[in-house]
């Protein structure tokens, strides 16, 4: 199945009112046909076969002569993987193959009796997360199997007929300077002026925040009303603030969609910076298909989040975000399941009009947006190119805070709107929005799966009852299978071990909220999420106490296997294994201690590395081939021939004009030099922004942001193929233990802290 528009769409001007709210039907027809149920009757025929031949219990010798040969024939296909669908489709079924092996003899053959309930609960608690993880394993699976990429689509026919655009950029808390930058790429979007209409949407400068009782905070929403709308006349950007602050973004976003009338909608979150070819790329879309409601594209960041930043993987490997965004959109884009992810989307202003704008039920009001129109037969796209450039949370705390929000409102989702109920859904489209809601539930499989391990090493429990041959037969194959999966399906996107260690760091705190959710579905209140914030000293953050406390105890679990295994003998053929799980937990836990060790963090602007030729022009009209090295918000930094020195290094420090050659559009802008330096035989300089005027304003926001083809090749340095899962975990271990030496340093004072009850 696809969701690219059909050859026989109709191309019409979407700013035809009397054509807007027509649509082209869903392709996806929902009349049953006997083509179609045959189909469905072979395919579940097919999995109860799939079922039976895992189930079907063989020897020890016969179990690890399948897993082998199993494994085996899935390498040798994954080779051929990138020229035939088929053979990634039977990659992946072999190698789940093994996984459900494992899952039945689990089942099966490990549970404690039931009379025995001091082994059964805790046993039966590992076993409802490992089956909890497996749901979501298939759905996932089901969801990845044969994901679309997609290229740009341009506008086409007389720009007379091109749509009208809103630009949207929701603020809060932003400060001015923040929102001068998106406010200005924002303007310079490259689309005819008078189609483009920029709003800044300020929930910081209501008439609720100025009239409110603190006389301070009122004083404080008085000066940023003032200050912002001052910005917005400078750079001919509209100002809109509302009475009261309702319903949070949605209800700041549905406030302006009253007051405009563009056909389509750009949702830009105040820290996202567009490229000037953002809606080049996207509205060619809308004028194919007529249903098509969304095209969503990568959110791209150029500042590293606490764990990349703590553990400096920024530019080593890829980011996080990077599997959602390059390998699980591209899959869910397949069954027509894409779904809004709050920022570097356009959206049909019809289609948000049947459903009365963006829904505010929930605080994700992205995804249930999504789920409201795709239940009524709109169309989604997916365009895997970054066209934003945004900022992730920089402490741990601001972290949590964002995690939280995404947790509370997918789990918001899954009970008030659960997709496997939700009419008007296609089976592909159920299955797509459950695989996403379920991920949100790592807050109770994650723990349970690290510290399991210590009920047997501390206390003697047995709850998952194995043996070493078993633990060859079995989990060996699964954990392998499962490693060569993850490395087959999303090899340049994510590494081993890291996965675990963010779902890990964000268990224990995400978990409140998400019980909170569960008891109060619709109790959740949004918070923004902090940025540009700063760590002013090394230390622990004021979340860590959790996860120290999971450490000591893994290390004495540790201690207490080498105690058993030479105390009892008998035993060593369980003891091993159990050992080796603690081993691995304790391994992600000194990960995670690592992280919430947070070093300092002050620069207010992030800087990241490029390789941009550019020239840059005296006032005497001399003019200099350089190469920019690195650009911020704040400046750039350059390599220059170390002959001019000199005549860079001027007293008057004049401005200077620098001027982009190889970017998606012509930049001039001024800079001021501040810093001259000598490295072997270039100069390094850098320099900071000097806008001369509102023109140099925009130009500067297109010199630092508007080139997505920098951002690709970026993220292509960072996207090698990943390591095999010991050589992930050796990669894994040489980014942790190097920071060790000063969280031991630090770790006696915390322990103090956590024992006379204040937060590290």
């Amino acid at each position: 199945m696809t969701s690219s528009p059909s050859a026989k769409t109709v191309v019409r001007p979407l700013n035809n009112k009397a054509s807007q709210g027509k649509r082209q039907p869903n392709p996806r027809s929902r009349h049953f046909s006997v083509r179609g149920v045959l189909l469905w009757v072979l395919l579940l025929l097919s999995a109860g076969l799939f079922l039976a031949l895992a189930a079907l219990p063989v020897g020890r010798v016969a179990s690890v002569a399948i897993s082998v040969a199993v494994v085996v024939a899935a390498f040798v296909l994954g080779r051929f993987a990138q020229k035939f669908w088929h053979a990634r489709t039977l990659t992946v079924l072999l190698l789940a193959f093994v996984t459900f092996r494992y899952f039945f003899w689990r089942l099966t053959g490990t549970m404690p009796p039931v009379d025995d309930l001091v082994n059964f609960i805790p046993g039966v608690t590992l076993f409802a997360a490992e089956a909890l993880s497996f749901v979501l394993f298939l759905t996932s699976l089901f969801v990845i199997i044969d994901p679309l990429s997609r290229e740009p689509s341009e506008p086409t026919g007389d720009p007379a007929f091109w749509p009208t655009v809103d630009v949207y950029i929701p603020s809060y808390n932003e400060d001015a300077e923040l929102l001068e930058t998106t406010l200005a790429a924002a303007v310079s979007i490259d689309y005819p002026k008078d189609k483009l209409r920029v709003y800044l949407l300020d929930d910081g400068g209501t008439d609720q925040k100025m009239t409110q009782a603190n006389a301070e905070a009122a004083a404080s929403a008085r000066e940023r009303r003032t200050t912002l709308t001052a910005l917005c006349e400078r750079l001919q950007v509209t100002y809109m603030t509302r009475a009261r602050n309702e319903h949070a973004k949605a209800g700041n976003i549905n406030h302006a969609f009253k007051q405009t009338d563009g056909d389509l909608v750009l949702i830009l979150d105040a820290d996202h910076v567009p490229t000037v070819g953002i809606l080049q790329a996207t509205v060619g879309f809308f004028q194919k298909d007529s249903g098509l409601f969304l095209v969503q594209t990568p959110h791209f960041f150029v500042n590293p989040d606490p764990v990349e930043y703590n553990l400096g993987t920024f530019e080593r490997m890829p980011s996080e975000n990077e599997m959602f965004y390059y390998s699980i959109q591209p899959g869910l884009d397949r069954w027509n399941g894409a779904f809004f992810c709050g920022s570097a989307a356009v959206l049909r202003r019809a289609a948000l009009e049947e459903v009365g704008g963006f829904a505010g039920e929930t605080i994700t009001e992205d995804c249930e947006t999504a789920l409201e129109l795709h239940s009524r037969g709109w169309r989604s796209v997916y365009l895997p190119r970054p066209l934003i450039a945004g900022l992730q949370p920089e402490t741990f705390d601001s972290f949590i805070v964002q995690r939280s929000r995404w947790t509370q409102g997918m789990i918001q989702l899954f009970l008030l709107k659960n997709p496997l109920f939700k009419r008007g859904l296609t089976v592909p489209q159920r299955l797509c929005y459950l695989s996403t809601m379920l991920y949100w539930f790592f807050w109770f499989w994650r723990p349970i799966f690290l510290l399991s391990p210590l009920c047997y090493s501390l206390f003697g429990l047995e709850i998952y009852r194995i043996n070493l041959p078993d633990f060859a037969c079995f989990v060996i194959p699964h954990v392998f299978a499962a490693a060569f999966l993850s490395q087959f399906l999303h090899g340049r996107m994510r590494w081993p071990l890291f996965s675990e260690l963010y779902e890990y760091l964000q268990s224990f705190h995400v978990s409140r909220a998400a019980l909170a959710t569960i008891i109060r579905p619709r109790n959740p209140v949004f918070k923004v999420t902090a940025k540009g914030q700063s760590v002013d000293e090394d230390g622990f953050s004021p979340l860590a106490t959790p996860f120290i406390v999971v450490t000591f105890l893994l290390a004495l679990g540790l201690g207490a296997c080498a105690w058993r295994y030479a105390i009892f003998p008998e035993h060593r053929a369980a003891i091993l294994p159990v050992a080796v799980w603690t081993l691995l937990s304790f391994t992600l836990a000194l990960g995670g201690l690592a992280v919430v060790y947070e070093r300092k963090r002050v620069r207010r602007q992030e800087r990241f590395t490029v390789d941009r030729p550019a020239v840059l022009t005296f006032a005497d009209g001399t003019a200099i081939d350089v190469t920019v090295a690195d650009v911020s918000a704040g400046g750039v930094g350059m390599d220059v021939e170390g002959r001019w020195r000199d005549r860079l290094s001027q007293p008057e420090n004049p401005v200077l004009t620098i001027t982009a050659t190889e970017t998606e559009s012509a930049t001039t802008t001024g800079v001021r030099v501040h810093r001259l330096e000598m490295r072997g035989g270039t100069l390094s300089v850098g320099a900071g922004f000097a806008p001369r005027d509102r023109q140099d304003i925009v130009e500067m926001a297109r010199f630092v942001f508007g080139n997505s083809v920098g951002w690709d090749d970026f993220l292509d340095r960072k996207r090698v193929r990943a390591p095999t899962f010991f050589g992930g975990l050796l990669f894994f271990v040489t980014q942790v233990l190097p920071r060790l030496g000063h969280v031991l340093l630090a770790l006696p004072g915390a322990v103090f802290r956590i024992l006379t009850l204040r937060a590290p």
